[in-house]
């Protein structure tokens, strides 16, 4: 959604206007599915008014809801109160409410400080990014290794589960390459034509992961593993292997 939709927006236009005309406001927010694009007709405006820290402090101290009341006229709209620097503090703390703001939308800022703090939530620094890149892919190929291994045992079940498990893995590891943090799932589908600079072909990560979320398919895997370990090696970063093990199922034979 664009600036002129927002403003064009039956919704969200009195909203903008209702945020520029106070002086309490700093910016408006919106998220949620909306806010991704992933939206249906009935889903809620998730809006959060960043109150100037003055304001907020104010509702705190009173201890005022930072929820606002219902409206019976207006029941599909959600909206919170926030602050700069309550953003601030979720973005240093990397906590759960981090995934909400890495596709949300800034409507209104009233000095640019909202969208900076809201972009700053999806980057990781250079050395994060490094230590997640390393430690996902870890965790990806713990979870390869199993599955293949089930399969060749012929455990259906646990082939199907750490493949699955594999590829979440996976998805974190790519995203931590272009030091961004992983979307939620359910929103994943509309980000992975970003990560096209990696090398990888128009839709393939995309039926990848669906295919192997849906069959476990042993070759697949090893295909995808092959091309992820090239890319990262591409990158400058030394994999470790597990000294031969990974190599013993990279060859396993499978109808």
């Amino acid at each position: 959604m664009t600036s002129t939709d927002w403003n064009s927006n039956p919704v969200l236009q009195p909203l903008i206007a209702l945020a520029r005309a106070s002086p309490e406001i700093e910016g408006l927010i919106l998220s949620g599915s909306r806010g991704a694009g992933v939206h249906d007709a009935e889903s809620d405006y998730d809006i959060e008014w960043v109150l100037n820290d003055q304001a907020y402090t104010e509702r705190m101290t009173h201890e005022e809801s930072l929820r606002l009341p219902y409206d019976p006229e207006r029941p599909w709209l959600d909206g919170v109160y926030t602050s700069c620097e309550k953003l601030a503090q979720i973005a240093a703390e990397a906590s759960w409410p981090v995934g909400g703001y890495l596709t949300a939308q800034v409507l209104y800022d009233k000095t640019g400080r909202v969208t900076e703090l809201v972009q700053a939530m999806g980057i990781l620094s250079e050395e994060q990014a490094q230590r997640d890149v390393l430690g996902w892919f870890d965790a990806y190929i713990n979870a390869f290794y199993r599955s293949l291994k089930a399969w060749r045992r012929g455990n259906e079940l646990g082939g199907r589960l750490q493949a699955a498990e594999s590829v979440m893995h996976l998805v974190r590891v790519l995203f931590a390459l272009e030091r961004r943090r992983s979307p939620y799932h359910d929103r994943l589908v509309w980000q992975l034509d970003t990560l096209d600079t990696q090398g990888w072909q128009p839709d393939y990560l995309r039926q990848t992961l669906l295919h192997l979320l849906q069959t476990g398919d042993p070759r697949r895997q090893q295909e995808l593993e092959l091309r992820a370990e090239s890319l990262l090696r591409a990158r400058g970063f030394e994999v470790n292997l597990w000294e031969g093990e990974i190599e013993r199922v990279k060859a396993f034979r499978f109808e």
